[in-house]
C-alpha cells in the first residue's frame, strides 16, 4: 500500500498560515481559485479544505464552486487538484515529483494487489449430510415445547421468519443440546448439505454458540439462489446472507476454492464485512479478487442482521449497494475506520 499520507502532508504544508480552522472541522480562507477561473475575488473566507479521515481530503470553494480531493478516481494527481496546488503556490517540479513518487508506490501496489487469477475449473461436489434426530422444518411442527417456544421467541426478535424452509428444530438433546437450539439448514440443488444450529439463552464456554456441520473448505451458502441476479452480495455469516439473499463463506477469509466458485457465477460481487477488526481479512482477498466492497454507514450496527432488524431489509439491502467500493485505494482507506 502506497503512503497516502505523502498527499495529505503535501497539501497540509500549503494551506496559509491565516487560515483558520472552525468547530465543524473544516480551516477555511479567502479561496485563490476564483481568480484563475474568472470569478470576483474571494474575500469572505468561502474556500475551505476538510480532511474527514487521516488519508483522505476534500477542498470546496462556496464562491467559485471549485472542488478537489483525495484519493482521486485514479488515485493519481488530476488536472483539478494539480489546479489547486498552483493556485495555493506549489511549484510545478514539486507537483511533479510528488507525481512521480505516488506512481512508484503504485507499482508496488499493483504487485501486492495483484488480482487472483480465478481460470481454475470450478467444480463442485458437496455431499449430503444428516441432521440430527426429529429435524424438520419448524413449520411442521404442531405442538409447542417449552424449549420450541424459546426458540420462536428468540427468532421473532431477531427478525427472522420461523415458517421460512430453511429454518428447522430438532427436539433432540444430540449433539450440542440441538433442542435449545435453531438450525439454519444449508441446501445445494434441493439437497441439504450442512447446516447451523444457533444456540438459544446465555452463553458459556462449555456451549458454543453455533454448531456447525459443512462442506470443508470449498463452501459457499445460498450459491444456489444467484442464477437470476445481477449483483451477488457475500458475506462472513450465514444469517447475514438470509437477510441480504446472498452468500455467505462462513468467516472471514475467502480461500482459493471458495473464490472461485464465486467468480464463476460471472456476476458484479459486492463484499459486506462485518464491523470489527477481524473483518480487515475478508477485505484483502476481496480486493486481491477485485470485488466491490460495501462499507454502509449504519449506527450500532456490526452486520446486516443487525442492520436489517433495525432499518429493515430493503432499506439494509440499498445502503449496501449504495455503499459499495471498487477502488483499491478507497476501500483501504474505508477499511481503516470501518473495520476496527
Amino acid at each position: 500500500m502506497y503512503d497516502m499520507r505523502l498527499i495529505i502532508d503535501f497539501t497540509r504544508a500549503h494551506i496559509p498560515p491565516n487560515w483558520k480552522p472552525n468547530p465543524s472541522g473544516w480551516v477555511s480562507g479567502n479561496c485563490p481559485v476564483c481568480a484563475t477561473r474568472g470569478h470576483s475575488h474571494d474575500t469572505k473566507g468561502r474556500g475551505g479544505f476538510y480532511f474527514p479521515e487521516q488519508d483522505t481530503f476534500q477542498y470546496n470553494c462556496f464562491n467559485c464552486n471549485f472542488t478537489a480531493g483525495w484519493p482521486t478516481l485514479d488515485n493519481k494527481i488530476d488536472d483539478r487538484l494539480k489546479a489547486l496546488y498552483k493556485a495555493f503556490g506549489a511549484d510545478s517540479s514539486d507537483i511533479q515529483r510528488l507525481q512521480l513518487r505516488l506512481l512508484e508506490d503504485r507499482d508496488i501496489e499493483s504487485i501486492l494487489l495483484k488480482k487472483v487469477s480465478t481460470n481454475d475449473a470450478v467444480e463442485i461436489n458437496w455431499k449430503p449430510v444428516e441432521l440430527p434426530e426429529g429435524a424438520k422444518p419448524i413449520s411442521e411442527y404442531t405442538e409447542v415445547t417449552p424449549e420450541l417456544e424459546r426458540v420462536l421467541e428468540y427468532m421473532v426478535s431477531r427478525g427472522l421468519d420461523p415458517m421460512d424452509s430453511r429454518f428447522y428444530y430438532s427436539p433432540s438433546m444430540s449433539p450440542a443440546r440441538m433442542k435449545n437450539r435453531f438450525m439454519h439448514v444449508f441446501f445445494y440443488k434441493g439437497v441439504i448439505v450442512g447446516y447451523t444450529a444457533r444456540w438459544v439463552g446465555t452463553i458459556t464456554k462449555e456451549i458454543p454458540k453455533y454448531f456447525t456441520k459443512q462442506p470443508m473448505l470449498d463452501f459457499v451458502y445460498g450459491l444456489d439462489k444467484q442464477s437470476n441476479k445481477k449483483i451477488v452480495i457475500v458475506t462472513e455469516g450465514q444469517l447475514d446472507a438470509y437477510f441480504t439473499d446472498g452468500i455467505a463463506i462462513g468467516s472471514n477469509n475467502i480461500n482459493v476454492e471458495q473464490g472461485n466458485i464465486i467468480d464463476s457465477l460471472k456476476k458484479k460481487i459486492i463484499v459486506l464485512p462485518d464491523a470489527d477488526s477481524a473483518s480487515k481479512l475478508f477485505v484483502e482477498r476481496a480486493v486481491s479478487r477485485g470485488w466491490y466492497v460495501s462499507f454502509p454507514e449504519w449506527s450500532d450496527c456490526k452486520d446486516a442482521a443487525d442492520a436489517a432488524l433495525k432499518y429493515g431489509q430493503l432499506f439494509m439491502i440499498q445502503t449496501i449497494l449504495d455503499s459499495a467500493i471498487h477502488n483499491p485505494l478507497k476501500i483501504q482507506v474505508k477499511m481503516k475506520s470501518y473495520c476496527k
